[in-house]
């Protein structure tokens, strides 16, 4: 077994030097490293191919910082959603209730299909025939339901659709 030995000497005086024995020392190097010379070995061959690393592509530490910038907002992006989707599906339940309530108060079935909210000219279409449509319409028992009744309703609102 051929074994090179090599001495360190570290200056007290110097505070890179302290940090570095104090570091070399600790608790958590006893912890992780089986010895104090497999932790420098590793300092070594992780420092070197680091500045090799660097040497060959100047722009990898500025790379690796954006990436880590990036993750972190979108770790941060994806807890916000996560979050706000009880409050989401609590106001959807609500809308339901609120206009399952006011079909129910009209004299429909139990059953209201919502459908989504007509663009603005289809609804000036509508309420142009509604004006024409003259008897018809008049005839309509009050305990027919119809579709306009939802969007007349103060409790419904469809806007959200």
């Amino acid at each position: 077994m051929a074994t090179k030995n090599h001495n360190i000497r570290f200056n007290m005086d110097k505070a890179d030097d302290v940090q570095a024995w104090e570091l070399l020392h600790s608790e958590r190097v006893g912890q992780m490293f089986k010895s104090q010379n497999s932790f420098v070995v590793a300092a070594i061959l992780d420092y070197y191919n680091r500045c090799i690393a660097v040497t060959d592509d100047p722009y990898l530490e500025t790379r690796e910082k954006e990436d880590a910038f990036a993750d972190r907002i979108s770790t941060m992006v994806e807890q916000k959603v996560l979050s706000n989707i009880p409050a989401l599906a609590g106001m959807y339940l609500m809308q339901q209730q609120a206009i399952m309530t006011a079909g129910l108060q009209s004299g429909a079935t139990s059953f209201v299909s919502v459908m989504p909210q007509m663009n603005q000219a289809a609804q000036r279409q509508g309420t142009v025939h509604n004006e024409h449509s003259g008897e018809n319409d008049r005839r309509k028992s009050e305990d027919e339901f119809d579709e306009m009744d939802i969007e007349e309703n103060e409790l419904a609102d469809v806007d959200m659709f």
